[in-house]
């Protein structure tokens, strides 16, 4: 018999799988204990150079744990305040609820994160991406916004499904 209490996070087929990482998660979806209980946990792999897609969720706080490898994070808070950061194993951070912010693996090693939310679904599910949202907004308007010439952000493409993980090499 299947332990309904039990999840093997590191063998689950991956919710993305990219050049750069990918994401594993333990959620209602996969492990139905926890639906209803607003817990969720991400194992997150960075290759080097892999970028966590800069994003929010509007209803979850996040919790992170590094289990190895090097990272460089970023939290974007209200009353325009940052912390742009590094973190090494054995660290945690802590991304309130709705907090702009982003992670990436600066080492020569791939970077493991474990990442817990107070929300129940898919990360994906609570995850607002930065490459949906500018590829959202009107190109004059973001052209208003940074004080630049429209076609500055001709290239930005319009994009309908973030990119979650990105290489920066």
């Amino acid at each position: 018999m299947k332990n309904p209490y039990l999840f093997d996070l590191a063998k689950s087929k991956p919710t993305v799988t990219k050049p750069a990482g990918t994401v594993q998660g333990a959620y209602e979806k996969v492990f139905p204990v926890v639906k209803g209980q607003k817990a969720a946990m991400f194992l997150v792999v960075l290759k080097p150079g892999g970028i966590r897609e800069p994003h929010w969720h509007p209803d979850a706080w996040e919790f992170d744990y590094c289990i190895s490898g090097k990272a460089r994070m970023s939290v974007v808070g209200p009353n325009n305040e940052w912390q742009l950061f590094d973190v090494k194993p054995g660290q945690v951070v802590f991304v309130p609820m709705g907090f702009f912010h982003y992670f990436e693996n600066i080492g020569d090693e791939d970077l493991h994160f474990l990442v817990s939310f107070n929300n129940s679904g898919a990360e994906s599910d609570d995850d607002i991406g930065v490459s949906v949202s500018l590829g959202g907004t009107p190109r004059h308007v973001l052209a208003a916004t940074f004080g630049v010439p429209k076609e500055v952000f001709e290239q930005v493409p319009k994009l309908h499904k973030e990119v979650t993980i990105v290489s920066g090499k």
